[in-house]
C-alpha cells in the first residue's frame, strides 16, 4: 500500500515526474557513450589489427608503424628470419611510400601506395579482381569511384613531382588488377598497393621495407612470440596487440579523461534529479508520513516506499537513456571518423554489455538510495509537530 501511494505521487505530478525522467534519461544517455567511449577506440582497434590474422607487428628499432621514415634494410634477409622463429605462420612485408596520380601531364595529388607481397598481405580485402601482378595495382574503393575507374583501367603515377613546374617525373602506367577495402585507411582516402619488388625499385630503395606484419601458428601464444621474436632481432621492435592498443591508449589519453569527466557529471546531475524530486515529493507527503507513524505503520515500510519511489524515477530514467544512448553513439562515431588519419573501420564508441550495465545498475541504485536521506528526515521529525502541520 506504502508503496503504491509513493508511485501514485509520482503519477500525480505527471508533469514534474516527466521532466525528471527526460533529464535523467539525457543523463543516463551520456553516462552510456562516455562508458562506451572510454575504451571503445582501443578495442575496435585490437579487433582491426587480428583481422586478417597478422597481429603481430616488427618495425624499426623504438618506431611504431608508419610512425616515422625510418625502414628496414636487408629486408629479405630479415623476412626469413622471421619466418625462422617458432611460432611463426606466415610474414607480411609493407612498404610506405607516396606516388603522384598524373593526369593529363600533370601530377594532380599525392597518393599513399603500399608495396605488398600479393602472397602474404593484409592491408585490404579484394572487392573485385584479383592480386597485382608485375605493373598492377590494387586501388581503394574511394580513388576507383572518384576517377570513375575500374579493373582492367590504366592510370599513370609518378615517384616524384617537380614543384616549380607541378609536372611529374618517372612516371608508368599501371594496370589495375583489383579494387579493395583497405582496412586501415581513413574514411575517403584515396590509395594504391603493387607489389613490393616494383615499389622498391621505383623508389629506388632496394631491399627496405617499413615493416613487417607476422602470423602465429594456430597454437602460438602471441605475447610469447613477440618475445621469441624480439630476442631472435633485437635490433628492430616487435609488437602484440597489446603493446599496440597501449601505445594508442597513450596517444588518445583524452578521450579516456573526457568519458571520465562527462561520465561523471551525467552520473552527478541524474543522481541530483532524482535526490530533488525524491526530497520534494516526501516534503509534500510530510503530513502522511507523520499519520501513518501515528496508527503504528513501521518506520520501514515507509523508508521502503520512498526509495521505491527513487527507483522508480531512476529505473524509468535509464531504460529511457539506454536507446537514446546508442543513437549518439552512432551520430557521434560518423562525426568523429571523419577525422584525418583515423581508420574508417575503428569505432569510437563500442557496446559492452558489461561494462555499461554495471554503470546503469550503479546509477539506478544510487538514485534509489538518495530516497534514504529525505526519508530518514521525515522519520525523525517530531510527531506532534508533524501532526499540526498536517492539519493545518
Amino acid at each position: 500500500m506504502i508503496v503504491r501511494a509513493s508511485l501514485r505521487g509520482l503519477l500525480h505530478h505527471r508533469g514534474r515526474t516527466l521532466l525528471a525522467l527526460a533529464g535523467i534519461g539525457v543523463s543516463s544517455a551520456l553516462l552510456v557513450d562516455m562508458t562506451m567511449l572510454a575504451s571503445g577506440l582501443t578495442h575496435s582497434f585490437a579487433a582491426l589489427t587480428r583481422a586478417q590474422g597478422y597481429p603481430v607487428r616488427v618495425t624499426p628499432a623504438g618506431t611504431l608503424p608508419f610512425d616515422s621514415e625510418a625502414g628496414i634494410s636487408e629486408a629479405a634477409a630479415v623476412s626469413q628470419q622471421l619466418r625462422e622463429v617458432p611460432g611463426v605462420r606466415s610474414v607480411a612485408p609493407v612498404l610506405g611510400a607516396q606516388l603522384y596520380l598524373v593526369r593529363s601531364d600533370s601530377a594532380s595529388e599525392p597518393l599513399f601506395t603500399s608495396g605488398i607481397d600479393p602472397a602474404a598481405q593484409m592491408l585490404y580485402l579484394l572487392v573485385e579482381g584479383e592480386e597485382p601482378g608485375d605493373d598492377e595495382i590494387v586501388v581503394s574503393g574511394p580513388l576507383a569511384e572518384a576517377l570513375g575507374i575500374s579493373v582492367g583501367d590504366t592510370v599513370s603515377l609518378a615517384v616524384e613531382l617537380d614543384v616549380a613546374l607541378g609536372r611529374p617525373r618517372g612516371s608508368a602506367s599501371y594496370r589495375i588488377s583489383g579494387v579493395g577495402d583497405f582496412l586501415f585507411n581513413y574514411a575517403g582516402e584515396r590509395s594504391v598497393a603493387l607489389p613490393l619488388a616494383r615499389l622498391q625499385e621505383i623508389t629506388g630503395r632496394s631491399d627496405e621495407v617499413s615493416l613487417f606484419a607476422v602470423a602465429p601458428a594456430a597454437d602460438a601464444d602471441e605475447e610469447a612470440l613477440v618475445e621469441r621474436i624480439s630476442a631472435a632481432a633485437p635490433e628492430l621492435s616487435a609488437y602484440s596487440t597489446r603493446d599496440l592498443t597501449a601505445a594508442l591508449d597513450q596517444r588518445l589519453a583524452y578521450f579516456r579523461q573526457l568519458s571520465t569527466i562527462l561520465g561523471s557529471i551525467s552520473f552527478g546531475v541524474a543522481t541530483l534529479l532524482v535526490a530533488t524530486i525524491v526530497t520534494i515529493g516526501v516534503r509534500e507527503r510530510f503530513g502522511e508520513i507523520a499519520t501513518l507513524r501515528a496508527i503504528g505503520v513501521a518506520g520501514h515500510r515507509v523508508q521502503i516506499g520512498i526509495v521505491v519511489e527513487g527507483l522508480a524515477l531512476s529505473a524509468g530514467g535509464a531504460l529511457l537513456g539506454l536507446p537514446i544512448g546508442l543513437w549518439m553513439a552512432r551520430r557521434l562515431d560518423q562525426i568523429l571518423l571523419t577525422f584525418p588519419g583515423i581508420p574508417a573501420r575503428v569505432s569510437f564508441f563500442v557496446f559492452d554489455g558489461i561494462s555499461v550495465a554495471l554503470a546503469i545498475t550503479l546509477m539506478v541504485g544510487i538514485g534509489a538510495l538518495v530516497g534514504v536521506i529525505p526519508g530518514a528526515q521525515a522519520l525523525r521529525a517530531p510527531l506532534g509537530s508533524a501532526l499540526r502541520e498536517e492539519a493545518d
